[in-house]
């Protein structure tokens, strides 16, 4: 593995949570957007009024725009750390590690929504050690499905210490 230099400051573990909260937004955001289009398709929201078709089709576009951006800063911020470790990672794992990150997300999101179910965070758990193991061959360092391990290894640590 190549020296992480900048393991002291947790700059991959930052841009991790950070890619991982930005596929967050990506979801949210794509979410509003399929809301209003359905609202729209349904007839749930009074269009005799211009101004409201108006700013319905402002909001759709603001939205379509904003899950653009987003999804552009996520992808970049997924090469820089895919670069940070000499690009000697598998970049088939790239889909998977963001759909992974999504569910983790999501799935936490749901634990929290809930009153402490227990299942609803195994989920969560569950979806973390599969994005650790992916995010593990993604970068191309040794695999695992432990999120302390994987610290360790950023840190230019291995497992067998």
């Amino acid at each position: 593995m190549a020296e992480n230099k900048h393991a002291s400051d947790g700059l991959a573990e930052d841009l991790i949570r950070s890619f991982v909260q930005v596929a967050g937004a990506e979801l949210h955001v794509k979410t509003l957007l399929e809301k209003r289009v359905s609202e729209l398709e349904n007839g749930l929201i009074n269009l005799d009024e211009e101004k409201v078709l108006e700013e319905q089709l402002e909001a759709i576009n603001e939205n379509k725009e904003n899950l653009g951006t987003l999804a552009n800063i996520r992808r970049r911020e997924m090469l820089y750390l895919y670069d940070l470790f000499d690009s000697k990672g598998d970049k088939e794992q790239w889909c998977l590690l963001k759909h992974l990150a999504m569910a983790m997300y999501t799935a936490f999101e749901a634990w929290q929504a809930s009153e402490n179910d227990e299942m609803l965070l195994q989920f969560a758990l569950e979806l973390n050690q599969q994005f650790t193991k992916s995010m593990s061959k993604f970068l191309g360092v040794s695999v695992t499905a432990c999120a302390a391990c994987f610290a360790d290894i950023l840190k230019g640590g291995s497992m067998d210490e």
